[in-house]
């Protein structure tokens, strides 16, 4: 792809304010879950003014041209790219694939609480409860006499709560709602179907829909949109083992191992081929020496990895 002084440093910081929010507002809108509420105050932006209009239909188009860069020719995709450039700057190409912590993040720009790739971060609440954030995670905070709601948008958290009778803690994660007075315990949450929640001290109730399931120390519940699993027996150091700087998968499909890993790291992995997504993987990775991923992933797998640009790294089975 060429030197990487060719693009900037910074992405996104090269755009006009107008693109830098078609940009932010194309990520909002390709997440996991947009919301009833998202849609309409999107309406209202493409409506407020024609230029809002041309910028989103620009990172479309970026995003169209970019979308089968794996499968063209050399020549052809450094075309795509030159056009990219002209349009909206060096950076928009990163932006536009997904490239970059600027760009990948700020579609949970409402949360209170936030961390970028590779960030971690501890927050005391207003209860005196701990959270402690993993990379590329976000949180809102909704506290009242009567109730402590905290919302996490995506990302992973560990929660260590405190004990109050009168108002429950609650958690909303996707479409479920964990309520642990009292409770220490870690969310992980990659997709709206792929959830787990872990319980390393007392217990959790989670809702989904009309069920309830209990959870103890020392267990793990996985849940999806419309199902919930049984708790399962679990290490729970091992499934936390990124608050100690390190990452522990065994027997993991590909898919979420790629997901976890790109919370942590400035690029971000694009899995292409589809057969790779419930590949089982066991893997160990320390988060000091990741950087050192794309090599280990080599040697793990029988892939290929194409860097399309320094921010974006495509994954292809061989």
């Amino acid at each position: 792809m060429g030197n990487h002084s060719e693009w900037t440093d910074e992405p996104g910081k090269d755009l006009d304010p107008v693109s830098r929010e078609a940009v932010t507002w194309f990520a909002a809108m390709h997440a996991d879950e947009v919301t009833a509420s998202t849609r309409s105050a999107f309406r209202a932006w493409l409506r407020r003014d024609v230029r809002h209009q041309t910028a989103y239909a620009d990172i479309e188009r970026i995003w169209s041209a970019a979308s089968d860069l794996p499968t063209v020719k050399s020549h052809r995709r450094a075309s795509r790219l030159a056009l990219t450039r002209r349009a909206l700057g060096k950076a928009a190409i990163a932006a536009a694939i997904g490239g970059g912590s600027w760009l990948a993040y700020q579609q949970y720009f409402l949360g209170d609480y936030r961390t970028g790739a590779g960030e971690r971060r501890a927050i005391k609440l207003p209860d005196n409860s701990n959270v402690e954030l993993a990379g590329a995670t976000a949180v809102s905070l909704d506290f009242s006499p009567q109730l402590r709601l905290v919302t996490l948008h995506k990302g992973e958290a560990f929660f260590s709560t405190t004990q109050d009778k009168a108002r429950p803690f609650v958690v909303d994660a996707g479409a479920g709602r964990i309520m642990a007075s009292g409770a220490a315990f870690n969310i992980d949450y990659v997709a709206d179907d792929d959830v787990h929640v872990t319980v390393l001290e007392n217990a959790a109730d989670i809702r989904l829909g009309l069920a309830d399931v209990r959870v103890s120390a020392g267990r793990q519940v996985n849940y999806s949109r419309k199902t919930i699993g049984a708790p399962n027996v679990v290490d729970p150091m091992e499934a936390l083992a990124w608050r100690e700087g390190r990452l522990v998968f065994v027997s993991a499909p590909f898919g979420r191992v790629v997901a976890s890993l790109n919370r942590w790291r400035s690029g971000k992995f694009v899995i292409v081929s589809p057969s790779l997504m419930e590949r089982p993987v066991t893997l160990i990775v320390n988060l000091k020496t990741i950087d050192d991923v794309p090599d280990v992933l080599r040697d793990s797998l029988p892939i290929r990895l194409v860097n399309v640009t320094p921010y974006v790294t495509f994954i292809m089975a061989t």
